[in-house]
C-alpha cells in the first residue's frame, strides 16, 4: 500500500527531475535524491541520488570519535563551540588559546582527528574504517588512489593542518593526520546511507537497523549541539527560521544531511551549489519537506508512536453484543481481517507516519481497520493532508475504514485538508446507513460512528457477511434462537421459546422508555432497534444499534431496577419477548431451567461490562 510519505517524496523528487546547473553554468545530470530513515529503522527513498564520497560529512563523525575517546570536557580544551566568521575562506584559530573555533571547520577537523588514537590493535585509519563499516552495515575499504585523490582535492585542510603545526596547536605529523582524514572522506556513500547515519544521531546513538549502540548519549549531545550552532545555520541565513534542525552539507554531489532528534535522519542530494556552497535545489526541497512534514523544532512534538495507545484484533475487542460460541469461534478464525486502533493526544507528521507504518505491518489478510479517535486532542494541518491521502489510498486499495469519534469535526477537517490538495475523501456512511442490508460486500466502505461498540458491531457483521454468512440469522426463527438460549438443551430452549410473545413495532416507536421497571427479555427477530441514554448536560446520546438475534431489556434487572435507556425502533421491528411475569412463573415451576437462564443473562452482562471497561480505558489519556 502506498504511504502518504512515499507519495509526497515521489512527487517532490519528480518536480526536480530536470538537470540542475553546476557552478560552471553547465548542466549536470542528477535531479534530486531524497532519503529518510526513521528511528525505528523504516526508510523511504525517492528520486535519483548518486554515489558520492563522504567529503565534508566526515567532520561530525571525526568529532564524535574524539568525544567518544576523551569526553567532551577534554575535547573542549582543543576545539571550541563558536561559529566561525567565514568558514569557507578563512583558516584561523582562537588568537590566545589556539583552539579551533569548532569541530566543523578545517582546523576543527584536524584537531579532532589528532585526538583520535589507535585502540584495540587498530590504528586511527582502521578505526575510521571500522566506524564507517558499522554505520553503513557493510565492509568499507578505500584504495590508496582514492585517498590520494581526496587529499589532493582538500587543499584547505592541508593548509589548516600545516598552519596548526606551525603555531604548535597540534604536535602530530600533519602528513599522517591528512592521510587518515582523506581516507574517511573518500568512503563512498549514497543518499540512503547518509540518512541512516543521520538517524543514528536522531536515535540517541543507537543504530536504527541493528539496534547496536554506536555513540554514547554524551557524544550525540555534543555532535548535535555542534551541528545546531556551527552547522548550516552559519551558511544559510534562513536556516533557523525555515529548517532549525542540526544539519551539515558536502559539496560532493550537493549533499545535505539533517537530524531530527528523536524522529528521523534525512539526506538530500542535488547538483548545483549556491554562493554558500550548499545545494540550491536540495535546500529548496528541504524547506518544502520541513514545512510539509512539520520537522521544524518548534513543531515537532512527542515521539512517533505517542498517538497509538494500543490496537486489537476483532476477537480481542468484541462489541459486547451477545454472540453464540460458534460466532465467537468465527471471529477467532478470521481475526486478522479486522483490527482496531485506539489513538490519542496530538497527531502530527511523525505520528501519522508511524501509524501508517503500523498498519503496513499488519497481516496481509486485513480487510477492515477501525480507528477510535475519541481521545485525539488535535491534528496538525500537514498531518490532516497526509491522513486524507492515506485514507484515499487505503479505500482505493480495498481496505474498509471505520472511524469512531464524539462528533465529525476532526474527520471533516481531514476531508477539507485533502480537498485543498486535490485529494477526495468521500463522504462516510453514518450509523443509519451502515447497517442497511444492501451495503455491498464487494466495495470498500468508509463509515463513521459515535460509539465504539457500534463500530465494532458493524465490523463483526461485515466479517460474518464476508466469511461466515451462514452464521447470520436468515429467518425470524433463527434470530429468535439467540445467544441467550445457546447454553440450554434443545428441549429447554424450545420450551423457553414457546413461552415468548411476538411483538411488532413501527419505525420510530418507543419499545422501552428510560425509567420503566423490568418488563422482560426482548429478542430481535427482524429489523433494528436503537438504544439511547442520557449524556452529561442532559443531552441524548446514542449508545448502540441492535440487529436480529440480539437482546435488550435485561439491564433493567440491575439497580435500581429500572430501564437505563430508551429503546426505539429503527424501521419495522419484530421481537420475541420473555415477559417478566413468565420469567417469575418459570422460577416457580422449573427452578433449574430458570437458573440456567439467569446464568446466560449473567454471562451476557459480563460481556457487556468487559466492553464498557475497554471503552473507558480507550478514553483515558
Amino acid at each position: 500500500m502506498m504511504t502518504p510519505v512515499q507519495y509526497h517524496l515521489d512527487l517532490l523528487a519528480a518536480s526536480y527531475a530536470k538537470p540542475a546547473q553546476a557552478e560552471t553554468g553547465e548542466d549536470t545530470p542528477g535531479g534530486l535524491g531524497i532519503a529518510m530513515t526513521l528511528v525505528d529503522g523504516y526508510g523511504y527513498e525517492a528520486g535519483t541520488g548518486q554515489t558520492v564520497t563522504l567529503g565534508a560529512l566526515a567532520a561530525p563523525l571525526i568529532y564524535a570519535m574524539a568525544v567518544e575517546d576523551h569526553g567532551i570536557d577534554a575535547v573542549l580544551e582543543h576545539i571550541g563551540t563558536e561559529p566561525a566568521g567565514d568558514p569557507l575562506h578563512r583558516i584561523e584559530v582562537e588568537p590566545e588559546t589556539h583552539r579551533a573555533y569548532n569541530g566543523l571547520t578545517d582546523t576543527g577537523v584536524v584537531a579532532a582527528a589528532t585526538l583520535v588514537k589507535g585502540r584495540g590493535g587498530r590504528d586511527r585509519t582502521a578505526r575510521f574504517m571500522q566506524l564507517a563499516s558499522t554505520l553503513l552495515e557493510r565492509e568499507v575499504s578505500v584504495t590508496d588512489t582514492a585517498a590520494r585523490a581526496e587529499d589532493k582535492a582538500n587543499r584547505r585542510t592541508r593548509a589548516a593542518a600545516w598552519f596548526m603545526k606551525s603555531i604548535e596547536a597540534i604536535d602530530a605529523d600533519p602528513t599522517v593526520i591528512l592521510t587518515d582524514i582523506s581516507r574517511l572522506r573518500a568512503v563512498t556513500v549514497d543518499v540512503r546511507e547518509l540518512s541512516v547515519i543521520a538517524s543514528v544521531f536522531a536515535h540517541g546513538g543507537v543504530h536504527p537497523h541493528t539496534g547496536d549502540r554506536v555513540f554514547s548519549a554524551e557524544t550525540v549531545q555534543a555532535v548535535l549541539s555542534l551541528m545546531s550552532s556551527c552547522g548550516l545555520v552559519t551558511r544559510d541565513p534562513l536556516w533557523s527560521l525555515t529548517v532549525g534542525q542540526p544539519g551539515w552539507a558536502s559539496r560532493r554531489g550537493g549533499t545535505i544531511m539533517v537530524v531530527v532528534p528523536g524522529h528521523l535522519g534525512l539526506a538530500l542530494q542535488s547538483h548545483g551549489l549556491d554562493e554558500n556552497g550548499i545545494s540550491a535545489h536540495g535546500l529548496q526541497a528541504l524547506r518544502s519537506l520541513v514545512e510539509a512534514f512539520e520537522m521544524h523544532p518548534s513543531l515537532v512534538a512527542g515521539s512517533p508512536r505517542s498517538a497509538l495507545r494500543t490496537h486489537y484484533r476483532v476477537d480481542q475487542a468484541p462489541s459486547g453484543t451477545s454472540r453464540t460460541a460458534e460466532v465467537m469461534q468465527a471471529f477467532e478464525r478470521h481475526a486478522d481481517t479486522v483490527h482496531l486502533m485506539e489513538l490519542g493526544g496530538h497527531i502530527g507528521f511523525s505520528q501519522v507516519e508511524a501509524l501508517v507504518h503500523v498498519v503496513g505491518s499488519m497481516p496481509d489478510d486485513l480487510q477492515t481497520l477501525a480507528m477510535d479517535v475519541r481521545s485525539v486532542s488535535s491534528i496538525s494541518g500537514p498531518a490532516r493532508r497526509l491522513i486524507a491521502q492515506w485514507i484515499a489510498h487505503a479505500l482505493r486499495d480495498g481496505l474498509d475504514i471505520v472511524v469512531t469519534d464524539r462528533d465529525e469535526s476532526l474527520l471533516e477537517q481531514v476531508r477539507a485538508a485533502g480537498a485543498s490538495e486535490g485529494v477526495e475523501v468521500r463522504e462516510p456512511l453514518r450509523e443509519s446507513e451502515a447497517f442497511l442490508p444492501d451495503v455491498p460486500l464487494d466495495s470498500t466502505q468508509f463509515v463513521f460512528f459515535t460509539s465504539r461498540s457500534q463500530a465494532m458491531q458493524w465490523c463483526e457483521q461485515r466479517l460474518l457477511a464476508r466469511h461466515e454468512p451462514h452464521l447470520l440469522p436468515k429467518t425470524e426463527e433463527e434470530a429468535a434462537f439467540s445467544p441467550l438460549l445457546q447454553h440450554l438443551s434443545e428441549d429447554d430452549a424450545r420450551l423457553v421459546e414457546s413461552m415468548m410473545d411476538t411483538r411488532r413495532y413501527e419505525d420510530g416507536q418507543i419499545i422501552r422508555r428510560a425509567g420503566q421497571p423490568f418488563g422482560g427479555i426482548y429478542v430481535i427477530t427482524s429489523g433494528q432497534v436503537e438504544l439511547t441514554g442520557q449524556a452529561t448536560g442532559g443531552r441524548r446520546m446514542r449508545r448502540m444499534l441492535l440487529t436480529p438475534g440480539m437482546i435488550f431489556g435485561e439491564m433493567a434487572l440491575g439497580q435500581p431496577g429500572r430501564q437505563p435507556g430508551t429503546v426505539r425502533a429503527r424501521g419495522p421491528v419484530t421481537t420475541r419477548v420473555l415477559t417478566a411475569q413468565v420469567m417469575y412463573a418459570l422460577e416457580e415451576a422449573t427452578p433449574q431451567l430458570a437458573m440456567k437462564l439467569w446464568e446466560a443473562l449473567a454471562r451476557d452482562a459480563f460481556t457487556a461490562l468487559a466492553q464498557l471497561i475497554r471503552e473507558t480505558g480507550a478514553l483515558q489519556d
